[in-house]
């Protein structure tokens, strides 16, 4: 694995039914990232597959990826399976221009961080970064699924909002279950976003999740909203 940053399992958690969070030791003396960015996954055999660091940091050798299970997805199923078996698994990156650019020249301007599904693992590093720095800046995260099992780490959430008194969290449901007895927001993620920001001239937005709710968030939000292209980074 010439090039590339011999790594294996430490842990894994299971963040929802269908949802693992994998820590990842690496073997090297430092790896340096922006919060954001993404790496592939690579096996012995050289199938990778991108997954997003979903720490702000690589602390103590570390770093995290949230991934989706699915019954078609072999990879993931030779991915586990190198768990305890070294040389079977490494990582390539970091990758992608997602990542926190520091805070907005605009006093007051507001921060939204865009997230659908796992793709909130990007934007956690991000809010992760934003704790960090202690920025003043008004900071809304708003995280869309299909039902509620889809906002897997909303827990985890709330808990940092109880520290960063700027967040302010806005979940939207496109279907969700009797179960989740949901009072919330219903409909598309970026819709919500729109409803609540007409102008968003002076908004930086950041955002991760389906190709679909990337491209339609790009173009509705400049072309619907005025939001300059500079300031939508995904």
């Amino acid at each position: 694995m010439n090039g590339l940053i011999a790594c294996q399992i430490q842990d894994v958690n299971r963040l929802a039914s269908d949802i693992l969070g994998i820590t990842l030791a690496l073997e090297a003396d430092s790896f340096s990232y922006r919060p954001g960015q993404y790496i592939d996954l690579v096996l012995a055999d050289g199938a990778r597959r991108s997954f997003s660091i979903a720490s702000g940091a690589c602390t103590s050798g570390t770093i995290d990826v949230h991934v989706r299970e699915v019954s078609s997805s072999q990879f993931i199923t030779s991915v586990l399976d190198t768990r305890g078996k070294p040389g079977n698994l490494a990582i390539a990156g970091p990758f992608g221009e997602l990542y926190y650019r520091g805070a907005p020249e605009v006093p007051d301007a507001a921060i939204i961080l865009l997230a659908s599904g796992t793709g909130f693992s990007s934007i956690k590093a991000i809010m992760e970064a934003l704790l960090e720095t202690g920025s003043h800046h008004p900071v809304y995260l708003y995280w869309g699924g299909r039902c509620g099992a889809d906002l897997y780490l909303r827990a985890w959430v709330e808990q940092v909002m109880a520290v960063m008194p700027g967040l302010s969290f806005v979940p939207v449901l496109s279907a969700p279950e009797p179960e989740d007895q949901w009072d919330g927001r219903i409909g598309n993620v970026h819709q919500a976003v729109m409803a609540d920001f007409p102008d968003m001239r002076h908004c930086h937005v950041y955002a991760c999740g389906a190709p679909v709710v990337i491209e339609s968030s790009r173009r509705d939000f400049n072309e619907l909203c005025g939001l300059p292209m500079a300031q939508f980074v995904a």
